[in-house]
């Protein structure tokens, strides 16, 4: 907020790094209410502003490139540590991530209902028409880039310059309209102990955020865990009178809660693992399938490369018998169109690491790949990607690769001379992830030409198409950029028995 930028005293243009604070210990097989306590944490904190602020999930305090905000934008949003302030932001400057110009009409009519909340279920059925429309004119305008129609073996074959939907600022003003109308109307209504549209809320939240793959996002769970946390609020409340709550700060409330529902609604939060604690940041961790892990983004096999070398060679990347690896990024994302619980896990980061993990895993399985000149290698690297159910992308990634092996002589040698090692990757079924919401992100797109004042942004729909494994389109290899956080626990890539 204001205040924080304010102490700092920075010039305008200056990036505001997140306050100190202190850290709460990493938690080993957290339970759901743990992940819930520290959400809660931070609703609190977005209607009181706490001495010691709570950690934040990576990148809600983070904008593109995963840099920090400016004073400026501290001065003239709000809490940019707030799901608040962030949304004032997007809505106000993230232009390209407006609604669908298509949406306008049922906008406006909702607007001039009496009630948002209680009219938005009626317009729902013709908002989810005009999105589906509008998903099939992206996709076919994204095939239309795409340098080839004919499936080879090359990666130029399947990258596609991205394409976004088709808005304009018309649509972002009555998306600003929405989001006020909606806050205002849903605080009034919990304030006073009404929950009844609770769901509503969730949706336009969830659709401003993301108009083409945000209703998915929102579940009978995510609807249970905001309408906790709320009532949390007013509990407090009234036992503390030093807390008050203004409707300004019900709104700060209810926004942060409505990102901490969707967030903790992710089926991949079902089975974490661990909680990192670093800097400012609450980063968990699960663990994904290796199997039928679909990608966006190819990789460099120089990059894949070296982390092979890191992996095998590095001795703190070895712990209690099993290789320690930094975890990758995933985000749990609705196939689209949006189908009710159908969600596929995309990689957000960490293209380099799945595949050197994939790569050892064929290696092992597969000793003779290296072999160059050998006809059956197509052979094996075809039999792996089918018991493994790796789409046509990864099959040429791992080509790359394996090529790259094979045409390395320190490389050859030192797989050769870790054949004992390498032979543990049998035993690899799936890989360590932070589990984050790409909706969160302001992914940078590497393809296309920055915009005056900033780079020119992915949105989150992108995941979907570019990681539909039916329409084979990818990203170049670092195409796209999230950003990272601050910093990482390695983690067995081999889950103990316990777990």
């Amino acid at each position: 907020m204001a205040s924080q930028a304010q102490q700092q005293k920075p010039s305008n243009g200056q990036a505001i790094s997140p306050v100190p604070r202190t850290l709460p210990l990493d938690i080993d097989n957290p339970k759901f209410s743990d992940f819930v306590d520290l959400a809660l944490l931070r609703v609190v904190d977005a209607a009181s502003n706490l001495n010691n602020r709570p950690p934040r999930l990576f990148p809600t305090t983070e904008t593109v490139f995963a840099k920090n905000f400016t004073c400026e934008e501290w001065l003239t949003y709000g809490d940019l540590e707030t799901e608040i302030g962030r949304m004032n932001y997007m809505l106000e400057n993230l232009h390209e991530r407006g609604m669908p110009s298509s949406c306008i009409p049922h906008v406006v009519r909702l607007l001039s209902c009496s009630s948002v909340l209680t009219a938005w279920k009626g317009t729902l059925p013709q908002l989810k028409n005009s999105i589906a429309e509008e998903i099939r004119w992206v996709k076919s305008q994204i095939q239309k880039e795409r340098r080839t129609n004919v499936f080879g073996h090359q990666k130029s074959d399947f990258i596609a310059t991205p394409v976004d939907y088709r808005t304009n600022n018309i649509a972002n003003n009555y998306g600003i309209k929405l989001w006020e109308s909606s806050l205002t109307e849903i605080v009034h209504q919990v304030s006073r102990g009404n929950y009844k549209y609770t769901k509503n809320f969730l949706q336009i939240f969830a659709f401003l955020k993301d108009p083409l793959g945000g209703l998915g996002s929102v579940l009978d769970k995510s609807v249970s865990l905001f309408i906790y946390m709320m009532s949390s609020i007013a509990k407090l409340a009234r036992n503390a009178p030093s807390i008050s709550l203004t409707p300004k700060k019900w709104q700060a409330s209810a926004a942060q809660a409505a990102q901490e529902a969707l967030f903790l609604a992710s089926p991949l939060l079902e089975n974490v693992n661990y909680i990192h604690f670093a800097s400012h940041q609450q980063l968990p961790y699960t663990y994904v399938p290796l199997d039928g892990l679909p990608r966006s983004e190819f990789s460099i096999p120089e990059h894949v490369l070296h982390i092979v070398e890191e992996i095998l060679i590095e001795k703190h990347s070895q712990s209690e018998g099993t290789f320690c690896v930094a975890p990758i990024a995933v985000s749990s994302y609705p196939i689209l169109p949006v189908q009710r619980g159908k969600n596929m896990t995309v990689i957000i980061d960490g293209n380099h690491r799945a595949t050197a993990v994939m790569v050892l895993r064929l290696i092992a399985e597969h000793p003779t790949v290296l072999s160059p000149r050998k006809p059956d290698n197509q052979e094996a690297l075809e039999k792996f990607c089918t018991s493994h159910t790796l789409g046509i992308k990864w099959k040429v990634d791992l080509a790359e690769v394996l090529e790259a092996i094979r045409n390395s002589v320190y490389h050859s040698k030192l797989l050769h001379e870790n054949s004992d090692l390498v032979k543990k990757f049998r035993d690899a079924k799936s890989i360590p992830a932070l589990v984050v919401r790409e909706d969160n992100f302001h992914t940078v797109c590497q393809q296309r030409p920055a915009l005056e004042s900033r780079p020119r942004l992915l949105l989150p729909f992108h995941q979907a198409i570019y990681n539909d494994e039916k329409l084979n389109l990818a990203f170049p290899q670092a195409g796209q950029v999230h950003g990272r956080a601050l910093g990482f626990k390695p983690m067995p890539l081999v889950r103990g028995k316990s777990e």
